[in-house]
């Protein structure tokens, strides 16, 4: 049967302050949702937040043999699909004559909004909804909450606390300062770093993870620490915030895990976190994580199964994503989990669709968005013309898992290689080309 898939990410139920969101907050959710376009099939349905342009869905019908004319995109052009959106008759009208209740459901993540949505629907909402219409997958998706289950359960996390009040964050922070180290604060219900900061005594630290840095001189000096999180002296109006160590050096990595409602939980893919300078935040992915030592590999991959059989216990089925830091000596601190498709789901489809099943057995996939780009049919062309696009002939190239050119100018490309070598000399092959496309450029 078909699939109805909802784009409903960072919605009521997935962060905090949905309120606070910046123009550019919206922006980049939006286009976190198009990759999405990548997961369908031949008479599916997807509901997105704005729509889709003509040139991205030709695209990615290019490389899957998608027919466009049998799907169906629903929009009501908006910022979020809130819960006044999902329910408005701009999304609902035109799906409650095609969407029946044997359809497979599939949101980004099942938050409460997206079980009432299917129920207003008629459809199936999942294996366990009564759990999903509680807030159980809301409930993996809290930093506090992880902590906890992760500490009574006994994974390694980092030092530290969750606060919920000024005199939380004041002894904790205080605490870690103190001993000589650095932290990072972490709002509750955040994504890609954007609720980070990074407070240091050390000068000289290299900061990756967080959007702004605090530099105090004294680790009592805590007045822009506390203006950042919000807390007051009984209660957090922006929603709790997590301090831990903050560990330089580290390699972020994360397992994506399948949890079933029967069977043993699987791992889908791996890979590490790529990073940008300035700043210094998440800029894409590297799948698979060849990177560590086998011996590291089996305790990370061990432990994120053994967290995916406890979130099954509790409830969850479907996708998890599971996140962790690893030192140069090989240590390991698990630091969240996501309880929904993650940031590889696409990904790994991609590779699979492009490479085959086996692909992790001989290719290396990077990925980065946010990349600046000419108007996306021109930066086909001068894909084609450089012979960077992706070719089934040789099993490399370069494809794009989402286009925001008309709004924000960006994108997101995904490079596919034999090797770690070849991919990331395709990725030079491409920015040469982004750099003729600025201002003095040939493009």
């Amino acid at each position: 049967m078909p699939t109805l898939w909802l784009g409903n990410a960072c919605a009521e139920h997935m962060v905090d302050r949905v309120d606070l969101f910046s123009e550019e907050d919206r922006r980049g959710l939006l286009f976190t949702m198009k990759r999405l376009v990548w997961l369908l099939r031949d008479g599916d349905a997807l509901v997105l937040p704005r729509p889709v342009s003509r040139d991205f869905l030709q695209h990615v019908a290019r490389h899957t043999g998608l027919d466009l004319s049998s799907i169906r995109l629903v929009s009501p052009d908006a910022d979020l699909l809130t819960q006044d959106q999902l329910h408005s008759a701009e999304v609902l009208g035109p799906l409650r004559g095609l969407v029946t209740p044997e359809w497979e459901f599939r949101p980004y993540m099942y938050d409460r909004g997206a079980v009432t949505f299917a129920r207003a629907l008629g459809v199936r909402p999942a294996d366990r909804p009564d759990f999903l219409a509680e807030g159980g997958a809301e409930l993996f998706n809290s930093k506090v909450v992880f902590r906890a289950l992760a500490a009574g359960a006994g994974f390694s996390v980092p030092a530290g606390m969750p606060c919920r009040t000024t005199h939380d964050l004041t002894h904790s922070v205080t605490r870690l300062l103190s001993r000589g180290g650095s932290v990072i604060v972490k709002r509750d219900r955040a994504v890609s770093g954007h609720g980070n900061v990074v407070v240091t005594m050390d000068p000289d630290l290299e900061v990756t993870g967080a959007m702004t840095t605090i530099r105090p001189t004294d680790p009592r000096d805590l007045d822009e620490v506390l203006a950042f999180a919000g807390l007051t002296d009984s209660h957090a109006p922006l929603g709790e915030v997590v301090v831990e160590e903050f560990l330089p050096g580290c390699r972020s990595v994360y397992v994506e895990v399948l949890c079933p409602e029967d069977g043993e939980p699987t791992v889908v893919n791996s890979g590490r976190l790529r990073s940008a300078q300035d700043p210094p935040v998440l800029v894409g992915l590297e799948l698979p994580l060849t990177s560590v030592p086998p011996h590291v590999w089996r305790e990370l991959s061990e432990e994120s199964l053994r967290m995916a059989r406890l979130m099954r216990q509790w409830g969850y089925t479907g996708l998890a994503n599971i996140d962790a830091v690893i030192s140069p000596a090989g240590e390991i601190w698990f630091n969240e989990v996501n309880a929904r498709l993650g940031g590889s789901t696409h990904l790994h489809h991609i590779a699979e669709t492009l490479a085959g099943p086996d692909r992790s057995d001989g290719h290396v996939l990077l990925s980065r968005f946010g990349v600046v780009t000419p108007p996306l049919p021109i930066l086909l062309g001068e894909l084609e013309a450089n012979a960077l696009v992706w070719d089934p002939a040789t099993g490399q190239g370069i494809v794009i898992s989402s286009d925001d050119t008309d709004i924000s100018g960006t994108v997101e490309y995904v490079v596919l290689a034999p090797t770690r070598d070849r991919a990331l000399a395709l990725e030079a092959g491409l920015e040469k080309v982004l750099a003729n496309a600025r201002p003095g450029g040939g493009v």
